[in-house]
């Protein structure tokens, strides 16, 4: 947009610059035909008639043409009305004096004769001289008022598509953050943002069909086999007396019953978009309650909670939800720091925003798996001999989601970091 009308204003000033030179050689052009017609006549015939042709010239007192001078070799002057001072010119030569020869602008032309003598014919440019100022007036008022008018038609015409794009903007925001129901406004006019919006919308549908494909495929295996996986831990629990090997059985049971319980947890979440339980809340009360909870776990492997951060500071959220975040950031830390290590879970402001840190010295996880983790039933290389589901980082992705947060991994050298970020709460007055 500011390129091209760099451009407009470039031709603008091009066109009326031109305009304004081809103005000025034409009147310098008129000039000089009527100056060069003059010095014919004048100069033609006998010499000693031409003193009395320059005085007849004066007399006549043509409109404009009405200054002669008529100097002999050594620079006097014979008959004539200019004041020529010095000597005579050596060429024939056509200039420009402003109030040297005479009180007004003058073009002159000068004429060295055979037999020596110079005619000047001189011009009162006056009149062009004044035309030539209001032309270049009028060109910068017509370029100034073209210009105005081309920015005021501009911002009028570029008032409403940017009125459009802002919306499709919020649209497609809204939809990248999880409203696949949500579709860009389509008006009547046809034109080009209306083929984009109708392109964006179609491939919206699209995407949501598939995600709604694969993830009702998941919750309907999560769901079906869950009641039938019950049922049968719940017989091999009431065998007496027990085989070998049935309690085993039954501990692999319990471990996919808690991978089902997560699934459903997740499509829960996922599903719900809801903020009914939203409120004010205190970080720091929440990361003390999920750092109490998993303090028994923590003290089995002697492994020790560091809790710091300060009291009174607020955040919008779900208290519950939040709580079940950090106690899965906290059962990972305490599953790969090794016995006898430290974790740390700190709340620390930047600014506008709140952040729930939590570090730990395990093995961390490679910068490549980073934001493959944060996916169902993804494990990484260090985590592979540790059991899981690989949904932990899912569910704490899913309720960040859910809460428009921010979530980060970093590495702590050794171990991992897992950041929450949050912007603060300030009521209002506060």
């Amino acid at each position: 947009m500011l390129a091209l009308g760099a451009v407009f204003l470039a031709a603008v000033a091009l066109l009326l610059g031109v305009t304004y030179r081809l103005t000025q050689r034409e009147l310098i052009s008129r000039s000089d035909l009527i100056l060069a017609s003059e010095t014919a006549r004048l100069g033609s015939g006998a010499a000693d008639e031409r003193a009395g042709r320059v005085q007849a010239a004066i007399a006549a007192s043509t409109s404009g043409l009405n200054y002669f001078a008529l100097i002999d070799a050594q620079g006097r002057e014979i008959a004539g009305n200019l004041h020529w001072q010095g000597p005579p010119p050596a060429e024939t030569m056509k200039e420009w004096r402003a109030g040297t020869l005479a009180p007004s602008p003058l073009l002159t032309m000068t004429t060295r004769l055979p037999d020596g003598q110079s005619l000047i014919v001189a011009r009162d440019i006056t009149p062009a001289v004044e035309f030539r100022a209001r032309i270049l007036a009028l060109s910068l008022t017509t370029g100034a008022v073209v210009v105005l008018s081309a920015v005021v038609a501009a911002v009028a015409l570029g008032l409403g598509p940017l009125r459009r794009i802002g919306q499709l903007r919020a649209d497609a925001k809204r939809i990248a953050a999880g409203e696949f129901a949500h579709r860009m406004p389509v008006s009547t006019r046809g034109d080009e943002l209306d083929l984009v919006a109708t392109t964006m919308n179609g491939m919206v549908e699209e995407i949501e069909r598939l995600m709604e494909q694969v993830k009702g495929a998941t919750d309907a295996i999560a769901h079906d086999l869950r009641s039938p996986l019950a049922r049968l831990r719940m017989r091999l629990a009431m065998i007496q007396p027990r085989p070998e090997g049935v309690d085993q059985a039954v501990e692999d049971i319990d471990a996919l019953l808690a991978r089902f319980d997560a699934l459903l947890r997740i499509a829960e979440l996922e599903a719900a978009n809801r903020r009914a339980g939203f409120g004010p809340l205190d970080p720091m009360m929440l990361m003390t309650s999920a750092a109490e909870l998993y303090e028994p776990l923590a003290e089995e492997r002697e492994i020790e909670i560091a809790l710091s951060g300060s009291y009174g500071h607020q955040i919008i959220g779900d208290e519950a939800l939040l709580v079940e975040a950090v106690g899965n950031l906290l059962d990972n830390a305490i599953k790969f720091t090794p016995h006898g290590g430290r974790i740390r879970l700190c709340l620390i402001r930047r600014g506008e925003e709140l952040a729930i840190e939590l570090a730990d010295n395990g093995p961390g996880i490679a910068r490549s798996e980073r934001d493959a983790v944060l996916r169902r039933f993804y494990r990484g290389a260090a985590s592979r001999q540790t059991p899981g589901s690989g949904l932990g980082l899912n569910l704490v992705a899913a309720i960040v989601h859910l809460h428009g947060f921010g979530l980060e991994l970093d590495d702590a050298g050794p171990g991992l970091i897992v950041r929450i970020r949050a912007p603060e709460y300030r009521a209002a007055g506060a």
